[in-house]
């Protein structure tokens, strides 16, 4: 039994109010990264005055969590903080599933989607099975004191009678006097009303999960015990002679598409031009597809570990050497793809995607050279712990790497060899693009970019001016950097002309050819 459960509801009702107080009607900025540390000190304030002391790796694991959160306070591209956020809610789940023990760091795959599912269930179980929970002292010995639910019981029945009578004497004294009336209408502001009680609905609703979840990581249900990585979470029934031919057979595949790469791809432009196909078509074909044999690779792999029966030395000598060539097949294929997506960026210049891409296709394959390694040291059990490593690093990278920043930075520099500079897909940049756009704009090393980058930073600087103040739970480090920018140059964008078409679009001409503002439809 967890001692002072009384403070569970009242400290996840506060937590869901403050969600409610950051977020409803406003743009998430410097809000989550607090809204999540309060989140997470509540769970550890909780867990101290239970008495229960959480582990180093989940200490650990908190901080990696509220470092992600502050991803939104920084960047703007909406790509590198939907990632950021599947890490925050990972975290949020790990810590939940781990908090007094510290599994995670031994966890298989399907430990991961198991815990996962008993978090969730939880959520919105415990809090239930919270209202039945006998009294017990928290001393050995005193009384059993009341639990906070049946001291809350009549207190919340007295507010369920009271609030229709007196709502029924308001009405009749508003009806009858106009003046208290409208003082009651500023009072209570009725115009608001279904919209305030969708408020109180979802705040109950998310103290009610808020509490599941405390219940859950300080109070478990049960016990868990420690998983075993080198453990198979199922009895082994594919025999080794299935998973062999399989095996070879994907091996004998790959080998022949990876001659065929080192033929064409690796082998010069003369090459690729003989199949009738130009460069950028090449590039374009099969990207996607050579990414998902990579994943599907990794996935095989798992699974094959997982069921085959490896009885015999001869048997685990012939998988881990079938394995590994799979594995150094695979780097070579994800290699093919990324030499297509340098032609395909040569041809067209980079975009957020292409740039997310190449960041993945180098953490997946650390992640293929990873599993060679297991696999060759007989720890196949710790592919889990990889991939969240892998994951980590990826998401990490492009929190850091500051993706539209590094867009503007490649194609400027492309333009100053020759290659055309795509402004129009500038303008579609989120304003982490523009401490890179101002650089090089106000650098005359670069003037060959000079015209385009002024006509999308003064769109910008024209669009800020248009801009209505945004509440203090909506600050952005990132946005007001670029806002502060904007105000300094303010003198030096007026000079760029913009103008208005028939429908009242502002455009600028950039060497001749009209370029919008408005570029919201622009495909990567």
């Amino acid at each position: 039994m967890v001692t002072h459960s009384k403070w569970f509801w009242p400290a996840a009702l506060l937590t869901a109010w403050l969600a409610d107080f950051f977020f409803w009607s406003k743009v998430p900025g410097i809000s989550f990264p607090i809204w999540i540390g309060v989140a997470l000190l509540v769970g550890f304030l909780l867990s101290w005055r239970a008495g229960k002391r959480p582990l180093l790796w989940t200490v650990l694991l908190a901080v990696l969590t509220f470092f992600f959160s502050w991803v939104f306070a920084f960047r703007i591209n909406a790509m590198t903080n939907f990632v950021s956020g599947l890490m925050v809610a990972g975290g949020l789940v790990l810590i939940t599933a781990t908090f007094l023990n510290g599994h995670w760091t031994t966890f298989r795959m399907v430990d991961y989607l198991t815990e996962g599912v008993k978090v969730i269930w939880a959520g919105f179980s415990r809090p239930f099975l919270s209202f039945s929970t006998p009294a017990s002292p928290d001393v050995e010995g005193q009384v059993p004191q009341k639990s906070f639910w049946k001291r809350f019981a009549p207190v919340l029945r007295g507010l369920l009678i009271t609030l229709p009578v007196v709502a029924i004497f308001a009405a009749l004294f508003a009806s009858a006097d106009p003046v208290f009336n409208e003082g009651l209408r500023r009072l209570f502001n009725i115009e608001r009303l279904p919209e305030y009680i969708l408020r109180l609905v979802l705040i109950l609703l998310l103290g009610f999960w808020l509490v599941g979840m405390y219940l859950h990581a300080i109070a478990p249900a049960s016990e868990s015990e420690r998983p075993d990585p080198a453990k198979a979470w199922m009895k082994p029934f594919l025999g080794w002679t299935e998973s062999g031919i399989l095996l070879g057979a994907l091996n004998l595949l790959f080998i022949v598409f990876v001659i065929l790469q080192i033929r064409y791809l690796f082998g010069g432009s003369a090459n690729i031009n003989e199949t009738g196909f130009t460069y950028a078509d090449y590039a374009r074909r099969g990207f996607n597809e050579l990414v998902w044999v990579a994943g599907l690779s990794l996935m095989l792999f798992l699974l094959l570990s997982t069921i085959t029966k490896l009885e015999k030395r001869s048997h685990q000598v012939g998988f881990t050497a079938l394995v590994v060539l799979l594995m150094a097949n695979v780097l070579v294929i994800l290699a093919s793809s990324l030499a297509r997506l340098f032609l395909y960026e040569s041809a067209y210049g980079f975009t957020q995607l292409r740039t997310v891409t190449h960041i993945f296709i180098f953490w997946l394959g650390g992640l293929v050279l990873a599993a060679a390694v297991l696999e060759l040291l007989r720890q196949r059990g710790r592919f889990a712990l990889v991939v969240l490593v892998a994951a980590i690093g990826f998401c990490m990278t492009l929190a850091i790497i500051n993706v539209d920043g590094f867009v503007v930075r490649k194609n400027v520099n492309r333009a100053m060899v020759g290659e055309k500079l795509d402004v129009s897909y500038l303008n579609t940049l989120t304003d982490d693009a523009v401490p890179a756009m101002m650089t090089y704009y106000k650098d005359p090393a670069y003037s060959g970019v000079h015209e385009a980058l002024g006509v999308t930073l003064a769109c910008r600087a024209a669009e800020l001016q248009k801009a209505p103040a945004l509440p203090w739970q909506s600050y952005h480090f990132g946005k007001a950097k670029a806002d502060q920018l904007l105000a300094e140059n303010s003198d030096l964008l007026s000079q760029v002309k913009l103008l208005k078409d028939a429908n009242g679009y502002s455009f600028a001409e950039v060497n001749g050819e009209a370029v919008y503002c408005d570029n919201s439809n622009f495909m990567d």
